[in-house]
């Protein structure tokens, strides 16, 4: 295994001091959150009015959790009398599960009283919650759970590799039938891992879902392993594996070096040392690693692309311990200068036993971050980060608008100028492409979207330059 060079503070103070637009500050006053560790966050506009709303869990030192609305400046006010259960050890993930167009809810964790449980909650688009029975999801409190559409039949279906609350390893793809009841398909070839990650990602760029599952197995070893999806669901082990035997904390995909497919970053422990893989595709599903990212090696955090600076590219957040454990805790912003290049540019603040969530929670457009942990509980920082280019083909009279903004999918861009050619990307408030449209010419570009409700980024691209504009999906 090639070993990384560990980031040292040292290090950190000379090339922060040369830092160039990411910049993270300490929200002051905090907002009022509950102060918890070892637990999960989720973000989303769950009652439809533009901006993004906030679940949280976790140990306060008992068990809690909270549902807050947002303002839409990053106020946030609890909701009272909400169904879900006061928990640690969770995964929340806001999604459609009912294809209804607004954003439900899946939940499990470790209640104490309820021990470990698994929950799906139906939003009735006011950002209301009713549990749905789903008899045939396993109860665990476990990290290994994601959710995508691995079948093609448009609705949302949840993988799940844990160990459940009877000690028995599970492993499988609980189908959707399209109203939120899902039922195994009884794949056989996914490994269960206990305190792992999986994630769903598209490795070579045929448009489904294929899956990576890293963590420890029944027999206390560690893995890591790529299935490849054949459009269906139908899954079968990649026949060369690229990467390194790992018990991953966190995986997080995304596309870092603009060339059309997705990269791949990794972090948690081989053996007992703390590590952090970033791996390069190919395009064909072959991931190579990029040595010279240079990331801090972690174990018991969490790691997230996101588009901090607006600039067109992933940049990376890596939050937890550093070898040795406690006081060795640092979150790391890493910006990426382009073409894989990354450098450690902010620290903010050290966790153990981490979560994080990135959204755009006061409006700016840019990023956020929140973070849990059982150092110094909560905290949020806002995104002060710099976004300095702009169209230079556009005069300054020229005007680029986007109607109807709110918008529910319909959506017209228009640029008073007629560009030769540019590039149209939509991203998630929280830095994740969601829509792009390449080579595109002409003052208007109509688009249908089927993107859920919430905030977005519409990105332009000339080919040394972009605008931006900020648009809000309702449904």
């Amino acid at each position: 295994m090639k070993k990384n060079v560990l980031i040292l503070p040292l290090l950190f103070a000379f090339l922060f001091s040369n830092a160039q637009n990411i910049d993270f500050v300490k929200a002051n006053p905090q907002p009022e959150l509950i102060e918890i560790y070892a637990g999960s966050f989720a973000s989303g506009d769950i009652d439809g009015d533009g901006d993004n709303d906030l679940l949280m869990s976790g140990q306060t030192p008992s068990r809690k959790t909270a549902l807050y609305l947002n303002d839409g400046n990053g106020n946030f006010t609890e909701m009272e009398n909400t169904p879900f259960i006061n928990t640690t050890f969770s995964v929340t993930i806001f999604e459609d599960l009912d294809g209804d167009g607004d954003l439900d809810l899946f939940f499990s964790g470790n209640g104490f009283n309820i021990q470990e449980y698994t929950r799906i909650y139906l939003n009735d688009g006011s950002g209301i919650f009713i549990e749905l029975a789903n008899p045939s999801l396993p109860q665990f409190s476990d990290s290994g759970v994601d959710i995508a559409d691995v079948d093609g039949d448009g609705d949302k279906d949840i993988l799940i590799s844990v160990r459940d609350l009877n000690d028995v390893f599970v492993a499988d793809v609980f189908l959707n039938d399209g109203n939120a009841i899902f039922t195994p398909s009884g794949s056989t070839v996914l490994a269960p891992v206990l305190f792992g990650a999986v994630k769903f990602v598209d490795v070579e760029s045929d448009g489904d879902a294929d899956i990576i599952i890293s963590g420890e197995q029944e027999d206390e070893s560690q893995i890591t392993k790529l299935y490849l999806n054949d459009g269906d669901g139908n899954y079968t082990a990649a026949p060369n594996m690229d990467f390194i035997q790992i018990n991953a904390d966190d995986i997080s995909v995304a596309d870092t070096d603009n060339d059309g497919d997705m990269d791949v970053l990794m972090s948690g422990s081989f053996g007992i040392e703390p590590v952090s893989f970033l791996y390069i595709n190919d395009g064909s599903g072959n991931f190579s690693e990029l040595a010279s990212a240079n990331l801090q090696q972690t174990f018991s955090g969490k790691n997230t692309f996101a588009d901090l600076d607006n600039d067109g590219d992933q940049d990376i957040i890596i939050i937890g311990s550093q070898d040795g454990g406690l006081p060795n805790i640092y979150n790391i912003v890493y910006e990426n200068l382009s073409n894989n290049e990354f450098i450690p540019v902010d620290t903010i603040g050290g966790e153990y036993i981490p979560a994080m969530i990135v959204d755009d929670f006061n409006g700016d457009e840019l990023a956020d971050v929140i973070i849990q942990g059982f150092a110094d509980r909560t905290n949020v920082y806002w995104n002060n980060s710099t976004v300095t280019s702009i169209f230079d083909d556009l005069t300054e009279t020229s005007s680029l608008s986007i109607f109807p903004n709110p918008s529910s999918g319909e959506l017209t861009v228009d640029l008073e100028n007629d560009i030769s050619m540019f590039d149209l990307k939509i991203y998630t408030s929280g830095g994740q492409l969601a829509y792009e449209q390449s080579n595109v010419s002409g003052t208007k570009t109509e688009l249908q979207l089927d993107l859920l409700a919430g905030i977005y980024i519409v990105r332009l691209e000339s080919e040394k330059t972009f605008v931006t504009r900020k648009l809000v999906i309702v449904k």
